[in-house]
């Protein structure tokens, strides 16, 4: 007898390996996605400190709002984080990245006039670390 062809048996063992695959595969895939998202929010908080230096090196003191630096917005992170600049003196700032859409859930980052280097899981409590500490 000449058989050809898959038996039942064959395919139902071919699925569960694909199944087994795609269970592990695709949450990796989600982490990769999200880490690496994570990268715009780290090159638009290190863009804003530049700006603020520039406008310092200018002005002799840092802006208060995002709108008075070259080259800055609250998107410039694109969808997933929203950026913000607080002033607290003429000497002083924190600029923030908070998640947002597919980000929602993933740390905030933030970075100050002397480049410390921030990230809270809530945007309350902060821990001081190297951003890259995350990828």
């Amino acid at each position: 007898m000449d058989r050809r062809g898959v038996t039942l048996l064959e395919l139902m063992i071919v699925v569960a390996i694909i199944g087994i695959l795609a269970a592990v595969a695709i949450p990796a895939y989600d982490g990769y996605v999200t880490r690496s998202r994570r990268s715009n929010a780290f090159t638009a908080l290190e863009t804003v400190r530049a700006a603020q230096e520039m406008y310092r090196a200018e002005y002799g003191f840092y802006a208060g709002a995002l709108g008075s630096l070259a080259g800055c917005s609250a998107t410039m992170a694109g969808d997933n984080y929203t950026i913000s600049l607080n002033r607290s003196s003429f000497t002083q700032y924190t600029a923030t990245a908070q998640p947002q859409n597919k980000q929602t859930g993933d740390f905030w980052f933030r970075v100050n006039q002397d480049g410390t280097q921030e990230y809270s899981s809530d945007g309350t409590s902060w821990t001081q670390g190297r951003w890259e500490d995350l990828r």
